[in-house]
C-alpha cells in the first residue's frame, strides 16, 4: 500500500504543478489580451488622425491648384 500511496502523492504533486502552470498561463493570456485591446484602440485613434490629416492635405492641395503667384500679372498691368 505504501507504494500506491507514494504514487498517489506523486500524481497529486504533478497535478498541483500543472494547475499552477495553467493558472500562470491564463494570467499571461489575459495580460496579452489587455495589451492587444489597448493597441487596437491606439491603432484606431492613429487611423482616424491619418484620415483627418489626409482630408485636410487634400483640401489644401485643391485650394492651391489654381493660384500660382509667379504666373499672375500684377494688378497694375
Amino acid at each position: 500500500m505504501s507504494e500506491q500511496a507514494s504514487r498517489l502523492e506523486e500524481l497529486s504533486a504533478r497535478l498541483t504543478q500543472i494547475e499552477s502552470v495553467l493558472m500562470h498561463l491564463q494570467h499571461d493570456v489575459e495580460q496579452l489580451n489587455t495589451a492587444i485591446l489597448h493597441q487596437n484602440d491606439v491603432l484606431d485613434s492613429v487611423s482616424k488622425s491619418m484620415k483627418l490629416l489626409d482630408t485636410r492635405i487634400g483640401e489644401l492641395e485643391g485650394d492651391d491648384e489654381g493660384h500660382d503667384p509667379y504666373q499672375e500679372k500684377p494688378p497694375h498691368y
